[in-house]
């Protein structure tokens, strides 16, 4: 299996609801415990006088089995049929927030997990607001535990509302939620028949179901620049790419800068003849001019750039002891840049477990405390809001040389003080298929306005229906509103993560027929 078949996934939630004993049966149940490891674990059982548990199989440390709790974040590998994973068990305890970020950070999908018996609880909520501040999109709840209630399905729906009543004003909207136990192994990576009542996917065939965030191919080019290396007389430039494709031949800008070329080749170890490379390589490029750029500048097609900002807006959760201090400058860092940064206003300061605002325009955020936080930069930077591109759209802080937090961007101001949602001109973008007609805005992933023109309209008055593919549910309020204005109708649809909309126009006829009338 390559990089790119490889998902990572965080696990988050509560303490004690369950993280390590669930990552301990998902290697238990697809065979990726090495034989000297569980031996290891029943010595330590035998030695603390309890059963085999599964828990101990991520405790890395002695000092967490002392104390039965995971104080570290710790990775390591299993794999289904379909690809290899990398899976990192975060602390819950408040005082770990620092290990539980690391391992979000690099993330591709997270596992919320929730004890249906105990239901949502102070971290639970406060690492799903950080799910949401790190951009991560694809998360699977987990309902934990529920062999303590005998798999009352009463016990599992009340769990499962309230985790999505508090997910929704966050933007997530859960890929699935899962009944099961980590202790008995109930919809792990099979059924056991304890809830006959729920008929969706096992965690290991949710996981499956997950698209990898390195796929996303269809999102604009985005190549960080890592390093240049002069080799053979020529100069290098590499990096990861992060979203998109690049090809020989095409004409690409670096941002902040501005700079334009075209690529003459594209550069990968032990593949020498290779013309085009996709998201998730790690690649190095040679151009028809020698440009002499930085590392932190972004490589992108000149038709979809990111934006070159000197403000920007941002959701951030601090962490350090020394509260975050308006009027103070710090290092933001994203990607491979880094870019001195004024804190400008503390818009709003947030309570991140119930998500009520404490304050306005504040002078600090202290330890654990959330806020909409606006930076001013000393120079440009190349970005991308959150909803925009996830990989461009997260950040984190420096103080001291300490990472103090991290955020994702809402907002961006160019180096003009602009910023605007891309315009699609309907029928320009309207592609027929063997289906009917169908726009996509799967590639538009953040906001959009729409240009309608009278051919548009005609062609629905004509009984034509147009379907709407949506990246996600963030993009029907548009739709909507494109319904509302023209007086259309609409239908929606869901499969797994992918919505569509369908619009089309009926015949306007009055509510009420009028009364006929007769001559006296």
């Amino acid at each position: 299996m390559s990089q790119q078949d490889t998902l990572k996934i965080v696990i988050v939630g509560h303490v004690d609801h369950g993280k390590s004993t669930l990552i301990g049966r998902l290697f238990h149940d697809t065979g990726a415990i090495p034989e000297v490891r569980v031996r290891e674990i029943e010595a330590t059982c035998r030695q603390q006088g309890r059963p085999f548990e599964y828990a101990y199989l991520m405790d890395a440390l002695e000092e967490e089995r002392e104390q039965n709790v995971t104080i570290d974040t710790a990775s390591t590998f299993f794999h289904t049929a379909l690809r290899q994973y990398v899976i990192i068990d975060a602390p819950g305890h408040k005082e770990f927030l620092k290990n539980m970020i690391t391992g979000a950070a690099s993330a591709d999908a997270a596992i919320l997990l929730l004890d249906g018996v105990e239901g949502v609880r102070e971290q639970t909520r406060r690492h799903a607001y950080l799910l949401s501040l790190l951009g991560i999109r694809q998360v699977v709840v987990a309902v934990n535990k529920l062999d303590k209630a005998d798999y009352d399905r009463g016990v599992f729906q009340a769990a499962e509302n309230a985790i999505r009543a508090f997910l929704h004003p966050l933007g997530i909207t859960p890929a699935y939620v899962i009944p099961l136990s980590a202790r008995t192994g109930e919809n792990i990576a099979s059924r056991q028949g304890h809830t006959p009542w729920y008929d969706g996917p096992t965690l290991l065939e949710a996981l499956d179901s997950l698209g990898s965030v390195r796929n996303d191919a269809g999102l604009p080019l985005r190549l960080p620049v890592q390093d240049i290396y002069k080799w053979d007389g020529e100069r290098i430039y590499a990096g990861r790419l992060e979203t998109g494709r690049v090809r020989a031949g095409q004409e690409v800008v670096f941002l902040p800068s501005g700079r334009r070329t075209r690529v003459k080749s594209v550069e990968f170890w032990g593949q020498p003849d290779i013309r085009e490379a996709s998201a998730g390589q790690c690649i190095g490029l040679t151009f028809d001019d020698e440009l002499f750029v930085e590392r932190g500048e972004v490589l992108a097609s000149v038709a979809q750039p990111p934006t070159a900002s000197r403000e920007l807006k941002a959701s951030v959760f601090w962490l350090a002891k020394q509260p975050l201090q308006r009027g103070r400058n710090y290092l933001l860092k994203l990607a491979t840049a880094e870019v001195e940064a004024t804190v400008v206003d503390i818009e709003e300061r947030l309570d991140s477990s119930s998500l009520e605002v404490r304050e306005r325009h504040a002078a600090m955020l202290e330890t654990a405390e959330a806020g909409t936080v606006v930076f001013a930069l000393k120079t440009p930077l190349a970005a991308d809001t959150y909803l925009e591109n996830a990989r461009l759209g997260r950040f984190v802080i420096e103080d001291e040389r300490f990472i103090g937090g991290g955020g994702i961007l809402r907002e961006l101001k160019d180096t003009e003080g602009l910023g605007a949602a891309p315009v699609i001109h309907l029928e320009r973008q309207l592609d027929t298929e063997p289906d009917g007609a169908l726009i996509d805005l799967t590639r538009q992933p953040g906001a959009v306005e729409f240009e309608v023109t009278p051919g548009f309209l005609d062609g629905l008055a004509q009984g034509n229906r147009v379907l709407f593919r949506l990246r996600g549910p963030g993009q029907i309020e548009h739709v909507a509103r494109l319904a509302y204005e023209h007086h259309l109708h609409f239908s929606f649809s869901r499969e797994r993560d992918r919505v569509s909309l369908v619009l089309y126009r009926q015949d306007r006829r009055p509510l009420v027929e009028p009364a006929e009338t007769h001559a006296l």
